[in-house]
């Protein structure tokens, strides 16, 4: 009997980490030295992204809903393009489009990625919250504001900041939204406020796609 519960114990380890594996659940934490703050990490295949939005108060550029500290806990700050560029701590970085292509492409593509990135539930969405898994653990939360401090996003979209430097006035960010499992990359203003989540450094993710 012993023998018998000893193997399907085994078993049901393995399948767990198998599990674990292929949908990049490994996670961590990293602390900012800047302020302390302690951030949950999540490694999906060879990325290790932050597992929380950016809550690093930089010297400008930032802001939180209609200044309630309570969505400051939850959400993080909401960074203009600018102030995001420079918002990640040191052997982290603002996501190229290259990393999230890639991230995308691990998950499946963008027509199931968004669902695979979003958390479930209706906490943080708004129904249906279609598609949503949130088994690549990164648990996108809904946030986001355009040109200034409503909340018309809570509950119906999020937007995460990319390095990409379009022109003056316009940038790029990755995209997802209650009504489906997509994520989309569209061209935002960049004085618009959205999330960032930080990526470690790593040569290999760069290089990914580089025609961008």
């Amino acid at each position: 009997m012993k023998r018998k519960s000893k193997f399907l114990f085994t078993i049901i380890y393995l399948i767990t980490g198998i599990y674990s594996c292929a949908n990049g659940q490994e996670t961590g934490s990293f602390t900012d030295a800047r302020d302390g703050k302690v951030y949950k990490t999540v490694k999906i295949n060879d990325q290790l992204w932050m597992g929380e939005n950016l809550a690093f108060k930089t010297a400008s550029g930032c802001s939180v809903y209609d200044n309630v500290s309570d969505y400051l806990k939850i959400h993080g700050y909401l960074y203009t393009w600018e102030a995001a560029t420079e918002a990640c701590p040191d052997g982290w970085h603002l996501p190229s489009m290259q990393n999230w292509w890639y991230l995308s492409n691990f998950l499946g593509g963008d027509e199931q990625a968004g669902g695979k990135l979003k958390q479930t539930g209706t906490t943080t969405w708004k129904s249906p919250n279609a598609g949503a898994t949130n088994s690549s653990g990164f648990t996108a939360l809904s946030s986001g504001r355009s040109g200034d401090n409503t909340m018309e996003s809570i509950g119906n979209s999020t937007y995460f900041w990319t390095n990409v430097d379009d022109d003056d006035a316009t940038s790029w960010c990755g995209a997802l939204n209650s009504s489906n499992g997509e994520l989309s990359f569209s061209p935002v203003n960049k004085k618009d406020g959205y999330s960032v989540r930080c990526i470690k450094d790593s040569d290999k993710n760069e290089k990914v796609f580089d025609f961008w």
